[in-house]
């Protein structure tokens, strides 16, 4: 599900996914969109699925539904909302004051009820989130309780209700936007990729609640003044206009290029001028929504040369146009 989100089509889909699902309180009129952006979920195999989305709210928005019996994954690159379950709520990320870049967070959840899960959302507030979703039957067919070695995970999911939140590693959200956008995979390939990669994950989530999991220096295998030298490059990248190049940036921050890509794919896994395309991409959405810039003023900010190259990414990323950011 893509784009503009109609209430109709909201609640007929919601409904179908969960006969519990109820709206508790809106300020929507009539046939007002409710939400904008992606929806994505993908069954891997029997008791192993996973959701994807990217939404802003259109609306006041309050929600609840009855969650069934399962173990839960929720990984949260940028929130604004309020979301409980049961009478635990949902650890959100935090946004950095100055800089606007936000701290993702990682929950683990056990049900062994069904449970009421909330949801609360203003105007405005843009939810990215991934969530992975285990139920019994793929446990069991693993064996994945079994042995002494997972004595704390089976007390974990022993009891009724249970959480265990984590400040996720560069290297677990890197994971994560491979199963969200498997790029250059064949598409009979790309379930068996994600699948692969939503191991990891689990494997991760299950070590800290058993204690195996190896601490991950904020960012990892980084020395003091490497960070500091890394947090000076993300600074300058938070400055709105036109982003500087890799070789620019290199020099501002005192470091050759080769080290400026190196303290980036040691944090973040991926390279200084991806790193640079997303955190303009996500400038050029929020002044399109806010009628700060035009789509050409965007596009230039966000380091297109092209409008249709720029609608291009920006539609890959979102899941919608920025024609559609600025219609909102």
């Amino acid at each position: 599900m893509n784009s503009l989100v109609k209430a109709q089509d909201f609640f007929d889909h919601l409904q179908k996914e969960n006969e519990s699902f109820r709206l508790l309180a809106s300020n929507r009129q009539g046939e007002d969109k409710l939400l904008r952006g992606r929806f994505q979920k993908t069954q891997i195999r029997s008791g192993l699925t996973v959701h994807y989305s990217d939404v802003t709210n259109l609306c006041d928005l309050h929600t609840e539904t009855e969650a069934p019996p399962h173990l839960g994954i929720k990984l949260f690159f940028q929130g604004g909302v309020s979301a409980s379950i049961g009478d635990k709520d949902i650890p959100m990320p935090q946004q950095q004051s100055g800089s606007g870049r936000w701290l993702p967070s990682a929950t683990l959840f056990h049900q062994r009820e069904s449970e009421v899960f909330r949801r609360r959302a203003a105007i405005g507030d843009r939810v990215r989130k991934l969530t992975i979703k285990i139920f019994p039957e793929w446990l069991e067919s693993g064996d994945v309780l079994g042995g002494s070695g997972a004595d704390a995970l089976r007390q974990f999911t022993s009891t009724t209700l249970a959480a265990q939140s984590w400040k996720p590693s560069a290297s677990l959200i890197a994971l994560a936007e491979q199963v969200i956008n498997p790029a250059g995979v064949e598409t009979y390939m790309s379930r068996l990729y994600m699948e692969s990669r939503i191991l990891q994950i689990i494997a991760d989530a299950f070590s800290q609640v058993t204690n195996t999991g190896h601490a991950e220096p904020e960012p990892h295998s980084l020395s003091p003044i490497e960070r500091q030298r890394l947090k000076r490059a993300e600074d300058l990248l938070a400055i709105e206009g036109p982003p500087l190049s890799v070789e620019a940036l290199a020099a501002e921050v005192g470091v050759g290029v080769n080290t400026l890509q190196r303290l980036f794919h040691t944090a973040y896994a991926t390279t200084v001028f991806h790193y640079i395309r997303k955190v303009k991409l996500d400038q050029a959405r929020v002044a399109l929504e806010t009628g700060k810039l035009t789509i050409a003023q965007a596009a230039f900010d966000a380091g297109y040369s092209s409008a249709a190259n720029f609608a291009t990414a920006f539609r890959k990323v979102f899941g919608f146009s920025p024609k559609d950011a600025r219609s909102k």
